[in-house]
């Protein structure tokens, strides 16, 4: 049976009981997720704008083929702009789709990739046939960050797009596996070549217009006012939590965690410095006092 999938505008199906855990949670996590994850606390080189991680709700350091968590800990999963990091991204959605019954992955188009053309990225990605479709992708940066610069001092094109956000992202919802086909070739000139066709016949689209600009700008940015007010409170809450209740958080977060080491066998606090598996006796360090770091000796001394 093939799996099932929902190409998404904005909506995620989570039921109000769901546990949520957010893989790649970076400067912007999902309100609705309840852990979050992430391979690198101080690295910003690959996070949109190089902006500074948030951590606001419990937080596990993890490399994402190696989740720490059971099978079917989670209802839902969030992936939103990760995959295409991946260098092995077959290996990752098997991580994903052991943890979480259900979920939700959302990368830039492959139009939006030659655009804006990021250079840590390694997929051009596709739905095709209600198949996640990855090709090989070889060129960095395209246009020396014009774009980049384009859609952060500008209100015109922003709101083009975000008018044209169906075109720039593949919205995939799943339930129970995820159909992904990955093709390590390098994409064909001929394949690239149509692409940058549909690309620049969107792109003629984007100008100026002064009323529907001073409109959208109203919008964008009560709706920005109305998310740092939710983060900001959010935040304050939870550095009050991690001052007051520490020991509440570590204890929930060590429910769902297994070690990452030996088939996720369970933990246990040593302290209120360490994590060690009961199996193999491997420690993890916990930094900030509620943030465990899951990582191997060699994970640790790459950095996080």
């Amino acid at each position: 049976m093939p799996p099932k999938y929902t190409i998404l505008l904005n909506a995620m199906n989570i039921e109000t009981t769901d546990l949520v855990l957010e893989i790649g949670s970076g400067n912007n996590p999902n309100p609705r997720s309840n852990i979050l994850c992430d391979r690198y606390l101080t690295d910003d080189g690959e996070r949109a704008g190089e902006f500074s991680i948030v951590i606001d709700r419990p937080m596990v350091v993890a490399d994402g083929y190696h989740l720490p968590f059971a099978d079917k800990t989670f209802d839902y999963v969030i992936c939103s702009h990760i995959l295409e990091h991946m260098d092995n991204p077959k290996k990752f959605i098997e991580e994903v789709v052991r943890v979480a019954k259900r979920g939700y992955i959302e990368v830039p188009s492959a139009l939006s990739e030659r655009v804006f053309g990021w250079n840590f990225h390694h997929w051009y990605c596709s739905l095709e046939s209600g198949a996640l479709i990855l090709r090989k992708k070889t060129e960095g940066e395209q246009f020396d960050g014009f774009f980049h610069r384009l859609i952060a001092e500008t209100i015109w094109f922003r709101r083009f797009f975000e008018k044209n956000e169906h075109e720039m992202y593949v919205r995939y919802e799943w339930n129970g596996s995820v159909h992904l086909r990955v093709d390590t070739n390098e994409a064909s000139k001929t394949w690239v070549e149509n692409l940058d066709r549909r690309a620049w016949k969107l792109l003629k689209q984007a100008n100026p217009d002064f009323i529907s600009d001073t409109v959208f700008y109203i919008y964008w940015m009560v709706r920005r006012v109305k998310r740092k007010c939710i983060k900001t409170t959010r935040l304050l809450f939870w550095n009050i939590a991690t001052n007051i209740v520490p020991d509440h958080i570590m204890s929930k977060l060590l429910a769902a965690l297994r070690c990452p080491m030996c088939l996720h066998k369970e933990l246990t606090l040593i302290g209120k410095k360490y994590m060690r598996c009961k199996n193999c006796n491997y420690h993890f360090p916990i930094t900030n006092n509620v943030i465990p770091v899951l990582l191997s000796k060699k994970q640790l001394a790459e950095g996080y």
